[in-house]
């Protein structure tokens, strides 16, 4: 305890004495966790661009005008049931005709084609959402029912599958490409870690020298710098909370906004996983720090 304490004593000495030093190497240590940061975020705004396209895709079912509405509502109620839906929407023949109507308000020739055909030529329609996209498939199959099967006259899903096989597709190439975004970067940070420790150690080549013609020990010498490194990578830990909390939480809005999503999850993602993230990039930093210390040490050691 006793040489922990004095240790201890030498390491914020170091701190104070070589001030400027030391807040360089906490900002060089919050820069490298800020970029490895801006990753996860990265990684949590492509998930929620993807969610974002895939609650739009959904299977809009056309049936056959005429039919009647206990057909149709027991479609309905029998779709909702299944554990692969999220929701079905019933659309009744005049309210499909409004939206058609609306939808095509600047296209001349279509409205004049309706007006010839003078009576409404649709009929009623479900329109309905999956959980997720690989559930389609057996929606598509439970369609068949022949209680209602009968009754449809066309359903809208081949454009969807075109876009899901993209949305897979865009999906496996964003997780390769930040995959090997995440080691780049990795590599850049711990030879940046590296060179700001070796750095810090080579200006204090003097009072090890002198410690060791005094007679400390190999272990005494380094147990000052390790605890620096520790207090580095803390204060270093607890600035990037600083910053990336509160900017993820301003930014959520605007995010919310362009993804058109009533919440992104950016900070709550943070809230969750705080413990894994941040005691992760601490405990990383603080490893590296006393590896880094080690290898730097032991060419001033030989006296």
């Amino acid at each position: 305890m006793r040489t922990l304490h004095r240790t201890t004593k030498f390491a914020l000495q170091n701190i104070w004495r070589n001030i400027w030093l030391s807040l360089a190497t906490v900002l060089v240590f919050v820069l490298t966790l800020t970029t490895i940061n801006i990753l996860i975020t990265l990684h949590v705004l492509t998930d929620a661009a993807i969610q974002s396209i895939e609650d739009q895709i959904d299977i809009s079912v056309y049936f056959k005008k005429g039919t009647s509405e206990d057909i149709l509502f027991g479609a309905q109620d029998y779709l909702a049931s299944l554990s692969q839906v999220s929701g079905v929407e019933y659309v009744s023949g005049e309210e499909a005709l409004r939206r058609f109507s609306e939808r095509h308000r600047y296209d001349e020739r279509i409205l004049q084609a309706l007006e010839v055909v003078g009576q409404n030529p649709f009929g009623g329609e479900l329109i309905i959402s999956a959980r997720n996209t690989d559930d389609f498939a057996f929606i598509l199959e439970a369609l068949k029912n022949p209680t209602f099967g009968s009754a449809i006259e066309s359903q809208d899903f081949s454009d969807h599958e075109r876009v899901i096989q993209r949305i897979d597709a865009f999906t496996q190439r964003v997780q390769f490409f930040a995959l090997i975004l995440a080691g780049i970067f990795a590599l850049i940070a711990v030879l940046i870690v590296l060179n700001s420790i070796r750095v810090s150690i080579y200006t204090h080549r003097e009072e090890i020298g002198i410690m060791k013609l005094v007679g400390a020990s190999n272990n005494f010498v380094r147990l000052p710098f390790i605890i620096e490194g520790i207090l580095f990578s803390f204060v270093a830990t607890a600035m990037t909370i600083a910053i990336v909390y509160p900017t993820a939480t301003a930014m959520e809005p605007q995010l919310a906004q362009f993804f058109e999503q009533q919440n992104i999850g950016l900070s709550s993602y943070y809230l969750q996983n705080a413990y894994w993230i941040f005691g992760g990039q601490f405990l990383a930093l603080a490893i590296l720090s006393i590896i880094a210390s080690s290898l730097a040490l032991n060419r001033y050691l030989r006296v």
